[in-house]
């Protein structure tokens, strides 16, 4: 009774209260602000801006807690607060909650007063992401589209309001005896101190009751989250059918969540069994389903972000919607998911092509997400295409002749297998000790079984051991299989471990298979190559697949019902939306020259010079070829015809090089050859030929310590040449070779701090006829490698016209100094989960440090994995400050524009409350009260949309191949309905349709308007230092983007010498107190751009 007259006291406290209490409540609240004040000053003097933001959070969730209990107390009822009021010690209880309620309040208020002061005006403990301009863009010549955005309609009378959301845990059922009699435990080298030869277990393998088995429930794959979604599906329509739910009213995403429409009858929280029979006709197998409701999901808010009433899109609602679309083609189409993707690897859908070789297949699918626009409820389908493994015997796949000669070039292969699944046949285990009087009999069956990949054995099978409990004794993999009667034709081949690193289980290569229709993520430039030809599709033909895919869709969606019961429906028509192709810049390049690149995004550098040409006083070139194959100075393909093409090339672009031509070091081509054979510096002539060698040999000449010791001769050549290091090291391969590009950059970027440039004789036109076709070499690419090594060594290309008024927004007639900021995280793939959680992400940060805008300053940063906001942004954006000052006379930059690549929507909020304010606290430890303006950008890749003109190809607004034209950008219709964004196309198409870049500005301190933002980004694809094409997205992300991809290649190269799973996280290198710098990097090339 006593709490409840309480509740109601407090419910009617401003009734209760007197006046001298509400004074003596803010006296107190008063006091407790000035401590309040000082504490949020402390935290926030010197370097700790984060933490004052940390104080304002605080507050305001004490003052939400405090009004929470409020309303709650005022809900209680006015009958028992006629009791109270006639209490005085219930009055006195009110008034002490009152001045507890007013003092939160004026907390909140001083803290982000404070907090104000401290960052200099801007209130960053508050964020909040940057609206649409009220002027949309007007810049630039109308252009009519289609975008692959078709309208997905909602039903009044059956769309649902509310959506019940399960979560799903599934868990296998496994028996205690695991996989038979043939468990180590005394392993020998090769085992792993406890191998087991896999095989069938016996009769407790087989399906069926047994009162000898325990069996325990175990997480199958991660409690659900990595079980396979097609077998994630099989399991729930089981339990459909036994539960008897509603058809085509649950929903399920093949991972953990479970949906139903508000009206419809929703299960009971509670756990099933399910019997699946296994793959191919094996054995039954169990599992225990757990489904618990976690939350009712309100749609309509979708109709208030629509209508641009609610910021942030309702993620909640959304996921439900694209569940329920994505949920009726996995169940009744029989698809493949990965990701966003569905592939039809059965059925009439269904399209294979094989590409060169036989081992992978391209398998047609459809990509569709849901999206609430700017128009409305959208679907957005696109088709696409992916490989897929096709079922081959192992021993064909892997370079099973290098085991024994050269081991470094079979593990390298056998990484890209790992996580693959193998199917195998194995007999059963022998007990022996019979009679040996008997007539031999037959070799029992054969079982099948289906594993994934762990590893490979260190030694072949006649030396991989294990302890074979029928036996008791220890016993080689390859004697097993001759005592069961099937011996084996390779028993020096390594084994197949599918078991656990901690507990192997072999199987003999030789008798393991592919197991078809599995992704293959990894392909080589051949393969690559390959796909992107047969899968490209050119506008109209990327219009009519997306139509017959859309139609598809919308046969699905009625085939399960899901107009009745979930309300939806899909149109056939694309989106018709308004764009605008917006002028190209023109570029300034050597002696002021202006160059106007016209509306192909596509110029060419011929008689050109570089706006500020680089100067190379020393070099060297690296021949990782046989000598003889390059030194004939009158040949086709000599190293000496293509080094004079080449530095023609450099000094006709203006840059200087020495007068003497450089040395050029030659692979060795034996381990004893003399030294002074190799060095020919400044001279290309009267070399002694020396004898052809096998491939084999070659290919072992280049392996890392023959690599590295030739980069170490050039050095050595160019300093007793020129007296100084050079400033680059040229290299030349036969051709792209991963390995060997990997090693190189080690080199380079590691070991000597110099930067490097791998030229492909094929490509270059260096290397025995034959190799290289007619289109090998020429001026264009000489131009490139000029354009290059040119960036490489500190020049500058070209940049736009003009000191001030090619950016006005950032620079005006003032010229105040700005900095345009780049960052992108590369995370581990084709590892499986396991391995990409422990391996690394590598994040990189660059930055401008200069008006030029071709020269950038780069931080590569270490992080756990699958991690996407960057730990160490304050740190890394405080040395790039740092070097900005460095270079512009101790001027720091008043203004900064940062492109962040690859972040989802759902992170913006994230990424800003974290990334965004280690930025401005890097500005604050820079000096205390330094806040510059601060534009924060997102620019998204991974997206389905495109855009096509509505008249085909040489229509208006579009180029001959019916590709949109460069600068195309489109800020309406299919944007977000409140936030600001926008689609633009910046590149020419070279093949299929193009991509557009979808750049969200998430905070715009500095008031970028609509055409100012994208003119901006657009004129700055134009300053890619390595091209001649303006790129597809914002150099600024596109320079993190390839910094991250040569962090994970170094850190490859590097994990790879000591045995490391694709790289482990150094101590110390996580601390987001300290800098993670990946500090293999070379100092003497972290302010350059080493990476293009």
């Amino acid at each position: 009774m006593i709490v409840a007259t309480l509740a109601a006291v407090v419910g009617t406290v401003g009734a209760a209260v007197t006046a001298a209490a509400a004074a003596a409540a803010v006296a107190a609240a008063v006091a407790k602000v000035a401590a309040t004040v000082e504490d949020v000053k402390g935290a926030a003097a010197g370097t700790t801006v984060a933490a004052a933001m940390a104080v304002v959070a605080a507050a305001v969730r004490m003052a939400a807690a405090v009004a929470a209990m409020v309303v709650a107390a005022a809900v209680a009822g006015a009958e028992a607060a006629v009791v109270a009021a006639t209490n005085p010690a219930i009055l006195r209880v009110a008034a002490a909650m009152a001045a507890a309620v007013v003092a939160a309040a004026v907390v909140v208020v001083a803290a982000a007063v404070v907090a104000v002061q401290v960052t200099g005006g801007k209130v960053d403990g508050l964020l909040e992401l940057a609206q649409r301009p009220s002027a949309r863009g007007s810049v630039g010549e109308a252009t009519h589209l289609l975008a692959n955005f078709f309208a997905l309609k909602q039903s009044s009378e059956t769309f649902p309001k509310t959506a019940h959301h399960y979560d799903v845990a599934i868990n296998q059922k496994q028996s205690s005896t695991g996989s038979g009699g043939l468990h180590g435990g005394r392993g020998r080298r090769g085992a792993g101190g406890g191998a087991t030869v896999a095989a069938p277990a016996g009769p407790a393998d087989v399906a069926g009751p047994s009162t000898s088995t325990a069996v325990a429930e175990t997480p199958a794959a991660g409690a659900g989250e990595d079980l396979p979604p097609r077998l994630a599906f099989r399991i729930m329509v089981q339990l459909a059918e036994q539960e008897s739910w509603q058809e085509g009213a649950w929903r399920f995403d093949g991972r953990k969540n479970l949906y139903f429409p508000g009206k419809a009858s929703c299960p009971k929280d509670n756990t099933h069994k399910v019997s699946l029979k296994g793959d191919g006709g094996g054995r039954v197998k169990e599992f225990a389903v757990t489904i618990k409701h976690v939350a009712k999901v309100e749609l309509g808010s979708l109709e208030d972000f629509v209508r641009g009433t609610q910021m942030l899109a309702p993620r909640d609602a959304m996921q439900v919607i694209d569940i329920t679309i994505r949920h009726a083609f996995a169940v009744s189409r029989n698809c493949t998911l990965m990701g966003r993707s569905m592939f039809f690897l059965t059925g009439p859908e269904a399209r294979r092509t094989p590409l060169t070789g036989g081992t992978v297949e391209l398998v047609s699918g459809i990509k569709m997400s849901f999206k609430a626009v700017e128009s409305g409820l959208t679907l957005n389908v696109d088709s696409t295409s992916g490989a897929f493994m096709a079922a081959r015997p192992l021993l064909e796949l892997l370079p099973v002749n290098d085991f024994g000669r050269n081991r470094n070039r079979f593990k390298a292969a056998t990484k890209d297998f790992i996580g693959l699944k193998v199917e195998y046949a194995l007999p059963p285990p022998q007990a022996g000790g019979g009679s040996s009087r008997l007539p031999p009999s037959p070799p029992p069956p054969l079982r099948r079984r289906k594993k994934a990949i762990v590893g490979f054995s260190e030694l072949g099978a006649d030396h991989t051991m294990f302890f074979n409990e029928q036996k008791h004794e220890d016993m080689s993999v390859a004697k097993y299989f001759k005592e069961t009667g099937r011996p084996l034709k390779h028993p020096h081949l390594p084994c197949v471990n599918v078991g656990r690193h901690e507990q192997p289980t072999y199987v003999p290569i030789e008798r393991c298979t592919l197991s078809a229709d599995q992704r293959r993520m990894k392909l080589d430039a051949r393969q690559s190559a390959e796909m992107i030809s047969l899968a490209k599709e050119d506008p109209r033909a990327k219009q009519q697949a997306c139509a017959g895919k859309v139609g598809l869709v919308a046969e699905t969606l009625e085939d399960q019902g899901t107009d009745q019961l979930w309300g939806l429906s899909v149109g056939r028509d694309m989106l018709h939306v308004q764009g605008r192709v917006l002028p190209p810049p023109v570029l300034e390049y050597g002696r002021g020259e202006a160059y106007n690149v016209g509306a192909s995004g596509s110029w060419n550098v011929s008689g050109l010079k570089f706006k500020e040409p680089g100067t190379i006083k020393s070099w060297a070139v690296a021949v990782l070829l046989m000598e003889q194959e390059v030194v004939d100075h009158n040949q086709e393909g000599s190293i000496h015809a293509y080094l004079d093409e080449q530095r023609r090339m450099m000094q006709d672009c203006g840059m200087q090089l020495p007068s003497t031509a450089p040395p050029v070091v030659y692979q060795m081509p034996s381990a004893g050859a003399d030294e002074q054979q190799m060095l020919r510096g400044g001279n290309y002539g009267g070399r002694q030929q020396q004898q052809w060698q096998p491939q084999q040999q070659q290919q072992q000449q280049r392996q890392p310590k023959g690599i590295e010791d030739t980069m170490n001769k050039a050095v050595k050549a160019a300093e007793r040449l020129y007296g100084a290091q050079p400033d680059i090291l040229l290299v030349v391969l036969p051709e792209k070779l991963v390995d060997e590009y990997k090693e190189v950059k080690r080199v380079s970027d590691i070991e000597l701090g110099i930067p490097s440039q791998v030229v492909a004789g094929n490509k270059a036109k260096v290397g025995p006829i034959g190799q290289f076709n007619s289109r090998a070499g020429g001026p264009q690419y000489w131009a490139n490698v000029a354009l290059k090594i040119n960036t490489k060594v500190g020049g500058v290309n070209s940049t736009l016209l003009g000191n001030e008024s090619h950016l006005p927004v950032l620079g005006g007639p003032s010229a105040r100094p700005f900095m345009v900021m780049g960052a992108d995280v590369s995370h581990p793939t084709v590892l499986g989960r396991t391995a990409e959680i422990r391996a690394p992400s590598v994040a990189a940060v660059v930055a401008s440090t200069d008006r030029t805008l071709g020269r950038w300053a780069t931080r590569v940063l270490l992080q756990p994995g699958r991690q996407e906001v960057i730990g160490g942004m304050a740190a890394a954006t405080k040395e790039l400050l740092l070097q900005f000052q460095a270079v512009n006379r101790n001027k720091k930059p008043e203004r900064i524009v940062m492109y962040r690549d690859g972040v989802a929507e759902g992170q913006f909020e994230q990424v800003v409350e974290q990334e965004f304010v280690a930025i401005v606290q890097a500005c604050s430890e820079v000096e205390p009260g330094y806040r510059p303006d601060i534009t924060f950008i997102v620019v998204q890749k991974n997206h389905n949309t495109r855009l096509l003109p509505v008249g085909g190809p040489g229509s208006t607004g579009s180029d001959f191949k019916g590709n949109v034209l460069p600068g195309t950008v489109v800020d309406g219709g299919i944007v977000s309905p409140a936030g600001h964004d926008f689609y633009l196309n910046s590149h020419a198409g070279l093949q299929g349709t193009n991509k557009p870049a979808h750049y969200h500005v998430l905070i715009d301190e500095i008031g970028f308007g609509a055409d100012g933002v994208q003119l901006v980004t657009y004129w700055m694809c134009y300053l890619f230092q390595r091209a001649t094409k303006s790129v597809s997205y914002c150099p600024p992300a596109y320079y993190a983007d390839r910094a991250a991809f040569r962090g994970r290649t170094l850190l490859a190269a590097t994990s790879s010498e000591s045995g490391s799973d694709a790289g482990s996280l150094r101590a110390g290198s996580t601390s987001q107190q300290q800098t993670p710098q990946f500090s293999s990097i070379n100092k003497a090339l972290r302010n350059s751009m080493y990476y293009l």
